[in-house]
């Protein structure tokens, strides 16, 4: 059975880690599969550790000093620890997040040797008795350089669907404008050039947000489809892929819950096969 692919976009703390720690348990629940997670985020995955204990979730972090373009090309080939991913055993890969890693590579590029673009990297040493730092900063070739090779990232890991292992990715959140200058949010990766673009790139794309309450836990909300934001002047970013002509799809799930949306959305498919079928008798 073919994989899909899920994009999951909020700021820190918005719960998207333990999103994809929900979907693993269901993955586990559904198939009896496990999953790995190609973590680079420097917070660490804690919300989701039990699941390793439990040995449904084999991480593969990024570790200091690695070399961020070779692990992420290893990542998204279908690697973790050097091993091939056995669809057999393995249900679910999860990449948390697209953000890090392209800042990880834009740290790569500024502090490489290698010239990119028509631009010079603005480079100094700072020099105190024996020791010496280097400190830099990126140009604009950098970002392209970092967009394209993401992009060509997250399409490699998407082959893995083919194997029958689904591929979930989590963004940050990039707010910003559109060319009419209509304010817009969606999911962040090296600079803001592919913010639009990016939900094109799965099967669905959700936007998850945690909204403060008064001497109260936090309201966790997931929004499963594109949002109007700013009183209306502006829009969130989000896809379903959901047909026309069925119980329509609710705009948010509260709490939070991407099994619940992916429930619901296929509950509207098999809906739409009845139809369907009614309709050519």
């Amino acid at each position: 059975m073919k994989g899909t692919t899920i994009a999951l976009y909020g700021d820190s703390g918005s719960g998207k880690t333990t999103q994809a720690g929900e979907y693993a348990k269901y993955v586990k629940k559904t198939r009896g599969k496990d999953s790995v997670l190609y973590t680079s985020d420097l917070g660490g995955f804690d919300s989701i550790s039990a699941l390793e204990r439990a040995k449904i979730l084999t991480p593969g972090e990024m570790l200091p000093g690695e070399d961020p373009w070779i692990w992420i090309d290893e990542a998204c080939s279908g690697r973790v620890n050097g091993k091939e991913l056995d669809p057999e055993r393995i249900g679910l890969a999860i990449f948390d997040s697209a953000t890090s890693q392209s800042e990880a590579l834009l740290t790569a590029c500024s502090h490489s040797d290698f010239q990119i673009g028509q631009q010079k990297t603005q480079r100094f040493t700072v020099s105190r008795g024996q020791k010496s730092l280097v400190v830099s900063i990126n140009n604009e070739a950098h970002y392209g350089v970092v967009q394209q090779f993401m992009l060509d990232a997250i399409w490699k890991s998407t082959w893995l669907i083919h194997k029958g292992i689904d591929v979930f990715w989590t963004f940050s959140v990039h707010r910003g404008e559109e060319q009419d200058r209509t304010p817009i949010l969606g999911p962040k990766l090296a600079g803001k050039a592919l913010t639009a673009a990016i939900p094109k790139w799965f099967k669905y794309t959700f936007r998850i947000a945690s909204i403060p309450q008064d001497n109260e836990s936090p309201r966790h909300v997931l929004y499963v489809t594109e949002h109007p934001e700013l009183a209306g002047l502006g829009h969130s970013f989000g896809n379903a892929r959901y047909p026309l002509g069925v119980t329509p799809l609710p705009a948010t799930i509260e709490p939070a819950s991407v099994v619940s949306a992916i429930k619901l959305i296929e509950q509207g498919q098999q809906e739409a096969d009845l139809l369907l079928a009614q309709e050519m008798l």
